[in-house]
């Protein structure tokens, strides 16, 4: 028998062993990304340049990864005459600083458990504005707008940030073996978010 994203009719994590899968955007297939970079690139503002023969189009590395519920035999938005070009980053402003966080199971190289990439404009002590972006949680690199929204202006310290984590993390929707991975997110945001005003 082969899963879901095999070509089969079910996803076998779902009811069975699934300590690594997700806990955001899973559905009918729990999945999750295991790149390091690109979470770290959407919080950048990344944008991807994809080349086909009718030409090219850019659009943001946020909008290029799909959920298994568009297509749960791909990954990403490319057609099949479609090729990346290109990924570009904007030039970074004044004030903009950036930490990603990595919590993984080995001290050695392993995939993360749950990463946290972040940017934030630092003033005075707090952030103009953020983008917090996970790893290792969902079948794409998982954005959270509701806690971007809650620390914005905000001078951080570890509660404010857990208070404004508590939004996204109601939408989790953690299987039977990896509830672990909240409390993870928890810690991984708080390190990185704290990195970028000094208080790490």
């Amino acid at each position: 028998m082969v899963c879901r994203k095999k070509g089969g009719s079910q996803c076998f994590a779902a009811k069975g062993r699934n300590k690594y899968h997700a806990v955001f955007g899973g559905g009918i297939c729990h999945i999750v990304h295991p790149s390091d970079l690109a979470p770290m690139l959407i919080a950048l503002d990344a944008e991807v340049t994809i080349g086909s023969p009718g030409g090219e189009k850019t659009l943001p590395l946020s909008e290029f990864y799909a959920l298994p519920s568009k297509n749960v035999r791909r990954e990403n938005v490319l057609a099949a005459d479609e090729m990346v070009k290109e990924v570009r980053l904007p030039l970074p402003q004044k004030g903009i600083r950036s930490a990603y966080v990595k919590l993984k199971e080995r001290e050695t190289w392993d995939f993360a458990l749950v990463s946290a990439a972040v940017r934030g404009t630092v003033l005075g002590g707090g952030l103009r504005e953020a983008s917090i972006v996970l790893g290792g949680v969902a079948p794409i690199p998982w954005r959270l707008p509701k806690s971007e929204a809650a620390v914005k202006s905000k001078k951080l310290s570890p509660a404010l940030i857990q208070e404004a984590l508590r939004a996204d993390l109601q939408d989790a929707r953690p299987l039977e073996e990896n509830g672990y991975k909240l409390p993870l997110i928890e810690a991984a945001v708080t390190r990185a978010l704290l990195k970028l005003t000094g208080s790490a």
